[in-house]
């Protein structure tokens, strides 16, 4: 009994390392067919990363697609407050999509997280937006 108490305390605090949120801006965006998105990050890294990961996940990435998936991620180590990295933070970085179509969100997913930065992070927060998009037409 005492094994299935800490084994199940050990599951709920890995689960607890991850945080993913998501909110509609346009509820109609459930009825579209997007067949594609173009992304859209700064750092040449990630996007290549976010790119990969996308097409892994069959979602179609093109330049001239009218939907634009706009990234933005935080890192605790590029924070360059001395107040945050001498009190430290509730996790160590997110990553958030903005689903844009003609500069209108319509709908943006974050997830946040504790511990290292990995391919898994990307995937999850791009699974969830397929989930969330019920992807039977969407996001092909």
């Amino acid at each position: 009994m005492r094994i299935l108490l800490i084994l199940l305390m050990g599951v709920l605090f890995l689960l607890g390392c991850e945080n993913l949120y998501s909110k509609f801006y346009d509820e109609n965006i459930k009825n579209e067919n997007i067949s594609c998105v173009k992304i859209n990050e700064k750092d040449r890294i990630l996007r290549l990363r976010l790119i990969r990961i996308f097409q892994e996940e069959k979602i179609n990435v093109k330049e001239s697609c009218p939907y634009t998936v706009e990234v933005k991620s935080k890192f605790l180590s590029q924070c360059s407050s001395p107040y945050a990295r001498s009190v430290g933070a509730d996790f160590d970085g997110f990553l958030r999509f903005d689903l844009k179509k003609g500069g209108k969100i319509l709908y943006r997913c974050q997830i946040d997280w504790k511990g290292e930065f990995d391919d898994g992070k990307i995937r999850d927060l791009v699974k969830k937006m397929k989930e969330d998009l019920k992807r039977k037409k969407a996001l092909r």
